[in-house]
């Protein structure tokens, strides 16, 4: 063998070599970007659970401050409940824990008793009846509230260990 071909077939091998590198690089460099992807995924799967989580402490907190002598603080707290719900589903982990028509038909229901609480909070006294049916309409927000929740951390949880 002369050296021109030994020179040739030691190139080929090395160009074999390094396009077997190029592959290796490429796929661990994809095998990368899916693991980022799914580290995001479960970031914001976290994020969205703990969102949630706040909206029902806080829907929480309005049951109890109308359980209070006074609707002035419950007033405030709706308003703070109307206002972290408004801005709960803007991303796509968010909109996957619960339907359109469900989330929907919550906002509306905040938005409500957010109103209804404004209202009777301008006149000086409210009647018994308008204070239990605020409280069964809280009630029933913050059983919801605590059902997506629960959801949300369980699927949460479990999706991060599975990934």
């Amino acid at each position: 063998m002369d050296w021109l071909t030994f020179d040739r077939l030691l190139a080929t091998v090395g160009f074999a070599i390094a396009l077997w590198q190029i592959h290796k690089t490429r796929s661990a460099a994809e095998a990368a970007k899916v693991a980022a992807g799914r580290a995001v995924a479960a970031v914001r799967r976290l994020e969205a659970a703990t969102k949630m989580h706040d909206i029902a402490g806080r829907s929480r907190e309005l049951l109890r401050l109308l359980r209070s002598k006074t609707l002035a603080p419950a007033a405030s707290a709706a308003f703070e409940l109307r206002d972290t719900v408004a801005r709960y589903r803007h991303d796509s982990e968010s909109k996957r824990l619960v339907a359109d028509d469900v989330w929907a038909s919550a906002v509306q229901d905040v938005r409500a008793v957010h109103e209804r609480l404004e209202s009777l909070g301008m006149t000086t006294r409210s009647s018994p009846e308008d204070r239990a049916a605020l409280l069964h309409e809280v009630s029933r927000l913050h059983t919801v509230f605590a059902e997506i929740a629960a959801r949300a951390s369980a699927e949460g949880t479990s999706d991060a260990h599975t990934q």
